[in-house]
């Protein structure tokens, strides 16, 4: 590699030991970075409590390539582990480079290759392994057109042995009649053991949110349970959601009954945002359930980013509905009950505040409900009270 001749095209970058070189979420900078000497390491959520490195990049190897090519975000922070020279390929120069530097591009797709190989031995492994306990199914979620950029690589723990909680069914797809296996939960069956503080129920051995969409193996229509069939179907509405799913069919594998897995609860929750608009009539309030349900999963998995991102979804979509909808009583009750809990989750303690006391006021609502808005009422009073106190 001609490093004299590759300093005319781009630029030789040299960074400190303990140096950023990107930041993860950096939509600004879209280089890629070849370690020319020393080493970087990757990380999420750097300088955070949840950190995690991710990877340490040698000299001879590169960083930064999905921004150059995709025009993506940073999904990561780039930090120098030693004292580090690198050669920064941006937008501007990269034909240049490739063009008159070949065994760069040779290198490029030399590393690309080997990560694709790792990647599919690692999944054959996963494979091999969850063959050899299928009770306790665990898979990983990664990377797909259908989720969000920084959507991560996720493991949950689905058991999908049928239980007294838990029963096979097959269903028929309402819109192109493919019959299908289908694990459903029996909540009548269900045992609480504990409540989350955002009021979020856990039950013994079996978590119902993992199965509470469907989702058609063959055309990709994806709705709540109890939803899934209560459709009028129309000509206009298949069309309307084949077009929307046509870019993911063929490209989606989903995984029904006892081969339920983590791509599949994650896909299944994002296919039923995407057709909700061209099934259902004020499709905000159906949306708005499923990205809160994402967000508890999202916690589930530990990602605080992602989590908050639905969460942020699922509140829009709440509030559209309150101000959109013919809502009253006991609903506008709950309605506004949901919205203040996702503020004070967020950290909008003026609007909770807002929205509890409107449920807690509520002529209509129920007592129970009424308890819970006042106590959180007063958590968030408090808070407010101590931040004017900090400002003093």
């Amino acid at each position: 590699m001609d490093i004299g001749a590759l300093s005319k095209l781009s630029s030789i970058k040299r960074f400190l030991k303990g140096g950023t070189i990107i930041k993860e979420g950096d939509v600004s900078s879209d280089g890629m970075y070849i370690v020319l000497q020393g080493s970087v390491g990757t990380f999420k959520n750097y300088r955070k409590l949840n950190e995690v490195q991710l990877s340490t990049v040698e000299a001879g190897n590169f960083f930064g390539e999905m921004s150059l090519f995709l025009g993506k975000g940073r999904t990561f922070t780039a930090v120098a582990l030693s004292d580090v020279i690198s050669l920064e390929i941006g937008r501007t120069n990269v034909l240049d480079v490739f063009s008159k530097q070949p065994e760069i591009t040779y290198a490029l797709m030399q590393g690309l290759c080997q990560r694709i190989d790792a990647l599919d031995t690692s999944n054959q492994f996963l494979n091999s392994e969850s063959k050899k306990d299928s009770a306790s199914k665990m898979s990983i979620s990664g990377s797909s057109p259908l989720f969000p950029e920084e959507h991560g690589n996720y493991i949950l723990h689905i058991d999908n042995t049928p239980s007294e909680f838990l029963f096979e069914d097959t269903v028929k797809c309402p819109i192109c009649g493919h019959k299908f296996s289908n694990y459903a939960v029996l909540a009548s069956k269900l045992q609480q053991e504990s409540k989350d503080e955002d009021h979020r129920i856990r039950y013994k051995d079996v978590e119902p949110m993992y199965y509470e969409v469907i989702s058609c193996p063959n055309c990709l229509y994806s709705a709540m349970a109890d939803l899934f069939k209560e459709i009028e179907v129309t000509k206009r509405m298949v069309e309307s959601l084949h077009d929307t799913m046509a870019p993911y069919i063929g490209n989606i594998e989903i995984h029904t009954g006892a081969e339920r897995d983590t791509f599949t609860v994650f896909a299944s929750y994002y296919l039923a945002i995407l057709g909700a608009p061209r099934c259902f009539y004020e499709p905000q309030r159906i949306t708005a359930r499923l990205w809160r349900n994402l967000g508890r999963i999202y916690d589930d998995c530990s990602d605080e980013n992602m989590a908050n991102y639905a969460l942020q979804k699922s509140v829009a979509d709440y509030l559209y509905s309150y101000s959109h909808f013919d809502i009253e009583g006991k609903n506008m009750q709950q309605l506004c009950f949901v919205i203040g809990e996702l503020k004070f989750r967020l950290g909008d303690l003026l609007k909770a505040r807002e929205f509890l006391y409107s449920a807690m006021v509520n002529r209509e609502g129920n007592p129970v409900i009424k308890r819970q808005a006042e106590d959180r009422l007063e958590t968030v009073k408090a808070m407010l009270k101590d931040g004017d106190n900090k400002k003093v």
